[in-house]
């Protein structure tokens, strides 16, 4: 083998070499990015749980969360007005605690509406009955940047309907 051979090899040795760097250092962040919103998640779940006296493992089982997104995976009501109302509530205290967001798209809520089998068809009226005293609406209706937010009232509603899901009948 030649000289300029060798040298060839060795820069596209070197140039493989600064890309599998650049590589891994992209996986690190991704990795760290992950790993912190576990930890916001894991200590948003245990204010969560310590707030309302139920525990972690009860919570688990109402709150389905895949990197920054969470779906509620059970509801209560009977009628399909009071499960859009629950759901809707159960969404904003989840966003709250499990990831530090106050305020929530109408269109995730809507989501989650759908996600548990609930007609979406007068989701608009059902959410405006519980506004303004139970969620506060910042944005038009209809526009896709509505978000909602939960009252202190609405709070308190919410945590009661996680205690009652999660076995405490008396909301405590």
């Amino acid at each position: 083998m030649s000289e300029k051979n060798l040298s060839d090899i060795r820069s596209i040795l070197k140039n493989h070499e600064e890309r599998i760097q650049k590589i891994e250092e992209f996986i690190k962040k991704i990795d760290e990015k992950k790993l912190s919103h576990r930890i916001i998640k894991l200590s948003g779940m245990s204010r969560l749980s310590e707030k309302i006296g139920i525990p972690e493992e009860k919570i688990n089982e109402i709150f389905d969360i895949e990197e920054d997104q969470l779906t509620v995976v059970k509801t209560i009501g009977e009628k399909n007005k009071e499960k859009t109302k629950n759901t809707a509530l159960l969404v904003l205290i989840g966003y709250k605690y499990l990831f530090s967001t106050d305020e929530v798209l109408a269109k995730e809520i809507k989501r989650n509406v759908a996600e548990n089998n609930i007609p979406i068809n007068n989701f608009a009226t059902y959410i405006n009955e519980i506004s303004p005293s139970l969620i506060k609406r910042k944005g038009k209706l209809r526009s896709p940047k509505t978000t909602y937010k939960l009252t202190p009232y609405g709070e308190a509603k919410a945590r009661e309907l996680i205690q009652i899901m999660c076995g405490d009948k008396n909301g405590r």
